[in-house]
């Protein structure tokens, strides 16, 4: 069986690992439908930037980790097409994806893109949702490295407390 799976990121969904397409994904799930990765660069993980919702942009690296966009409002100054979560699944199955792009009319120039209605949402998560608000409300007073401990703190919101006492109460267990 081949594969064209590289070391290194080469600017194609099916060079990049299976397992870090997932988390890639999950991360789609939680914040935005389409995402759109730093060009090749030295790594074989490239940061990547999920876009949600009216354009939002969430910056992430290649450990998954929140980081903050340059002044463009962008991870990086180069960054691929942006693929849809459906090919990013599909690059997780093995199959080759197409990138999202603009429609070309029959003279080249791009034609407007027309978008169709939404699906019907899934389900958003307010655990997700409150978590990071107060994270990025409180960013600056939490340890550095509180990411690690996202899945306890979520674990501990599901149980019923607030964003505060779960980010309280991992900080006093790991800190």
């Amino acid at each position: 069986m081949s594969t064209s799976r590289t070391k290194r990121w080469n600017g194609t969904l099916e060079s990049l690992s299976g397992d870090y397409l997932k988390d890639v994904a999950e991360r789609m799930e939680s914040y935005g439908d389409r995402v759109q990765f730093e060009l090749p660069g030295h790594g074989k993980h490239p940061i990547y930037q999920v876009i949600g919702r009216g354009d939002r942009k969430m910056g992430f690296d290649g450990k998954h980790l929140l980081l903050r966009l340059n002044e463009s409002g962008n991870v990086a100054d180069s960054l691929s097409p942006v693929f849809t979560l459906e090919a990013v699944r599909e690059a997780i199955a093995g199959k080759r994806s197409k990138r999202v792009s603009a429609p070309r009319s029959a003279n080249g120039a791009s034609a407007p893109v027309r978008r169709r209605a939404a699906a019907p949402a899934a389900a958003v998560d307010t655990i997700e949702q409150s978590k990071y608000a107060y994270y990025r409300e409180n960013r600056d007073s939490l340890p550095e490295d509180i990411a690690r401990h996202a899945s306890e703190i979520s674990e501990l919101m599901r149980t019923g407390k607030s964003a505060e006492e779960a980010f309280q109460a991992v900080i006093q267990r790991h800190y």
